[in-house]
């Protein structure tokens, strides 16, 4: 009933795309959130959690990510934020960025889109005043995505270095979480297939 009333007031305060990408997302959150994973995955999602926060920091002060769109063609220049916010919401939010999320505390209630019925253009949190979620919360490739532009200023500021170590760093802790996640849906597809098969036997051997 919760779950239906929430999927109705963000119908109601979004654009319709908007609030289908949305309401698609927090399901997937919910169902990720079902699901046990072991140690090595949450260790890595925490590791990647706080290399997310260390990259987050050394940016706080660039200004290339805020006018990088303007002008662009709709949606990239729908607002003056980054032009990499206007990726899809599913494509940005994939299954592995998902599970990493949800083992470090991301839960449905996070992932709160920008106020307002503004227009949707790009990622569903992307909005006139940039994304709408804390660092904490948003994929690694959020934080990750460093164009040409952003690696200049960098360079002129004297933290290229500092920040290209953090990427790689990022995704290094990314790659074993991959690994790890994979490895376990692997495991339990493997599991419920076994599983189907030894009730079908079974049963044919009742009949």
């Amino acid at each position: 009933m919760l779950v239906a009333v929430e999927h109705l007031l963000i119908k109601v305060r979004q654009p319709r795309s908007r609030a289908d990408e949305l309401i698609a997302l927090r399901r997937r959150v919910r169902a990720a959130i079902r699901e046990v994973a072991g140690a090595d995955e949450r260790e890595l999602a925490d590791e990647i959690r706080a290399r997310k926060r260390a990259i987050a920091s050394e940016l706080e002060a660039v200004s290339s990510c805020g006018s990088c769109a303007a002008g662009s063609p709709w949606p990239r220049g729908g607002y003056d934020g980054g032009a990499c916010c206007a990726g899809v919401t599913a494509e940005l939010f994939d299954d592995d960025e998902v599970a990493a999320l949800v083992q470090t505390g991301t839960r449905p209630r996070d992932l709160s889109p920008p106020a307002g019925a503004d227009p949707h253009a790009g990622c569903a949190f992307r909005g006139p005043r940039g994304c709408s979620l804390d660092v904490i919360h948003r994929p690694s490739r959020c934080v990750h995505y460093v164009c040409d532009t952003l690696r200049a200023e960098l360079h002129r500021r004297g933290r290229l270095d500092a920040v290209e170590a953090h990427l790689v760093e990022l995704a290094r802790a990314k790659q074993r979480f991959v690994a790890a996640h994979q490895a376990r849906v692997d495991r339990t597809i493997r599991t419920e297939i076994v599983d189907a098969l030894t009730a079908s036997a079974r049963l044919q051997r009742v009949e």
